[in-house]
């Protein structure tokens, strides 16, 4: 009987590994397809999920695409650029680190600046808070070691 118990355990156990395993390797896959988008499909699912949420018009929509792939495309070259400087595991230096990120929010200032042109006030004060409401997540998320979408971060 002892050995029935002991046994069940192991197979739990078992069980259990293997259902974290393929839970991790799933949220990897789900990762890599998010990064396969083209930087005009990254602006277009942008653009509607905006469009849901803000309420946007045809004008402001046609508007909002051309900005989101501009910068999409803006992001996709200099995430290369920056990537490009370091062979395989190599990590960047601190002051590389500090350039890349003042460049990168420079660049959300910027991004911020031609949205509020195209929205009206009620819009972009509602993008603004939902835009805040997601920094705090990935903060919150960054300090417990995980990505923004939940999967357990590569050290």
């Amino acid at each position: 009987m002892k050995n029935i118990n002991n046994m069940k355990k192991i197979a739990f156990i078992v069980l259990l590994g293997l259902s974290f395993a393929l839970h991790a390797q799933r949220g990897k896959e789900k990762q890599h397809e998010r990064n396969e988008y083209t930087p005009e499909q990254q602006a277009v699912l942008k653009t509607k999920k905006m469009a849901l949420h803000l309420d946007l018009n045809e004008d402001q929509q046609k508007k909002l695409i051309e900005i989101n792939k501009k910068w999409a495309e803006k992001r996709v070259k200099e995430r290369e650029e920056f990537k490009a400087q370091f062979e395989g595991d190599q990590r960047p230096d601190a002051d590389t680190r500090y350039k890349h990120q003042v460049q990168m929010l420079d660049n959300r200032m910027a991004y911020q600046k031609e949205v509020e042109k195209i929205l009206n006030k009620d819009q972009y004060s509602t993008w603004k808070e939902h835009q805040e409401k997601r920094s705090k997540g990935h903060a919150q998320c960054k300090r417990r070691g995980k990505s923004h979408h939940g999967e357990k971060r590569e050290s």
